[in-house]
């Protein structure tokens, strides 16, 4: 499903491949809580090939192994689960900050304070974030990205 040129995981859809899922860049000066949810989507919630999901992250292809293991999970993709990014925002040029609202059902919802960083003209999840999120969630996981 693209809404507004990105990609948006629905129930019906998660485990379609993702509409222009090769194509999906966020490149705006200033990201959107729209694009950076879509984008978050479809790290977690989509069979996107591993190359695809490598593109979103600082880290490259030795990152995408953790947006891998969340989706074949299954913690945080529909239809017991589901992402958000929201507020509170930093941006600051070349960094932006927001929260990544992670849910499934019978849970609490998990808080990850997430960064994307601007390169190669898109902004990436930065391998920080990635971090984040192997600690909170108990990935068995390294997290040595760099």
């Amino acid at each position: 499903m693209v809404v507004f040129g990105v990609f948006s995981a629905s129930p019906a859809q998660a485990d379609d491949p993702p509409a222009h899922a090769e194509d999906f860049a966020i490149t705006s000066e200033v990201p959107t809580l729209e694009e950076l949810s879509a984008q978050i989507a479809l790290l977690v919630a989509s069979p996107a090939p591993d190359h695809v999901k490598a593109a979103q992250l600082e880290g490259g292809s030795r990152a995408a192994v953790v947006p891998k293991m969340v989706y074949r999970i299954g913690f945080f993709r529909p239809p017991k689960g589901s992402s958000v990014v929201t507020g509170p925002e930093t941006h600051e040029e070349g960094r932006h900050t927001a929260i990544i609202n992670a849910s499934r059902a019978g849970r609490p919802t998990i808080l990850i304070e997430a960064e994307w960083r601007y390169l190669d003209g898109r902004w990436k999840l930065a391998s920080k974030s990635l971090c984040n999120g192997i600690k909170t969630l108990g990935l068995p996981i390294p997290c040595n990205f760099e």
